[in-house]
């Protein structure tokens, strides 16, 4: 007889954890729990999971899916969320999440929509998909544009900290989202500007726009 499946969720509302933990328990798992990010990685450390369940509400949630896929090689991980939302669906991807589920989907679905992912399924709502097709389309023309337009070569890490600073977040924001240190977010910006040949990052953000429009 085969061991079921090990699930490490991690959400921060206890009743929803309760309730998950049941329901995926009843779907076959064998899930351990945790109700922070923090403890999260404790627990995986501990679990050894071959999935990790992310709420998308948690502080620092999409830095740990990051933190999984960098640390546990060969976890996956499912980002469940109360609302599905375009661009929470795009971090999610881009974090490395095999799929995003909402947390009101139709119970019995849920089990069978986690297994699939352990099986190399992606499992996506079909509602947020032409919103990400069509932004990953405009990234990469925007990318393209202005890489044609600088020379630049920028890195993946580079283009991250320039779309979110597009999207006004701070250093600590930027550094909570990707997992990294607020020194290194500083290091990137650096880096880009320079690349760019532009003065800050003010106007790094706007070269990124004019490229975009």
């Amino acid at each position: 007889m085969t061991d079921p499946p090990r699930l490490l969720l991690v959400h921060g509302v206890p009743t929803m954890r309760a309730g998950l933990h049941r329901l995926l328990t009843d779907g076959g798992f064998d899930v351990a729990v945790a109700g922070s990010a923090e403890d999260a990685l404790e627990a995986a450390v501990a679990s050894a999971p071959q999935l990790v369940m992310v709420a998308a509400e948690l502080p620092g949630g999409m830095a740990l899916v990051r933190t999984v896929g960098e640390r546990l090689r060969g976890a996956r991980t499912v980002v469940i969320t109360e609302r599905a939302d375009g661009e929470e669906l795009l971090a999610a991807v881009l974090a490395g999440a095999r799929g995003y589920l909402r947390a009101d989907m139709q119970l019995e679905r849920l089990p069978a929509a986690v297994h699939g992912v352990l099986a190399g399924e992606v499992a996506l709502p079909r509602a947020q998909l032409v919103h990400l097709l069509e932004e990953l389309r405009a990234r990469h023309a925007s990318r393209t544009l202005l890489s044609d337009r600088t020379g630049a070569r920028l890195s993946a890490r580079e283009w991250e900290v320039l779309s979110l600073l597009a999207r006004d977040a701070s250093t600590a924001v930027i550094a909570r989202e990707l997992g990294i240190s607020e020194v290194t977010v500083r290091r990137h910006v650096s880096a880009l500007v320079s690349k760019l040949g532009v003065r800050d990052r003010g106007e790094a953000v706007e070269l990124m726009r004019r490229s975009s429009s």
